[in-house]
């Protein structure tokens, strides 16, 4: 995921579309026992503003785990926008850095993989759960305990 900014600006453009295919580490994921379910999609637009690249783009993937609420298959779809900044020298804290004109976008999706990405996956959005009682799974059927 490196874009050579210099390969642009020799070119005479300030702006160039991008699309990646990646494969993060599964450590990215905050969810316990949570996986991607094949490669993140990474699309955008990197600009040129002097010595400052500005990168936007979307985050695409899907996530494959357990059900915070009923501990069954769980699947998450995930579209998230963004925008970074990237500088020779830092004029900002949020501000990323890079030098020989290579712009490496990895640590900055990571980063933002990291904050966006959800906490917890449902089966689907009305999951019922389990009873706290018996433990039946009541998206299947009702149980008796006394709530």
């Amino acid at each position: 995921m490196v874009i050579d900014v210099r390969k642009l600006k020799f070119s005479g453009k300030t702006e160039t579309e991008f699309q990646f295919d990646y494969i993060p580490s599964d450590d990215v994921l905050t969810i316990p026992g949570a996986n991607f379910q094949g490669a993140v999609r990474v699309t955008g637009v990197l600009e040129l503003h002097g010595d400052d690249v500005y990168v936007d783009g979307n985050i695409a993937c899907t996530i494959v785990g357990e059900c915070a609420r009923c501990l069954g298959e769980a699947r998450a779809h995930v579209s998230e926008e963004f925008s970074v900044v990237y500088a020779v020298r830092r004029q900002d804290e949020d501000d990323y850095l890079y030098k020989n004109g290579l712009v490496d976008l990895k640590l900055a999706i990571n980063d933002l993989m990291i904050t966006t990405l959800p906490t917890v996956i449902y089966c689907r959005e009305d999951c019922k759960g389990l009873c706290h009682v018996c433990g039946q799974n009541l998206n299947e059927k009702s149980c008796n305990c006394k709530k």
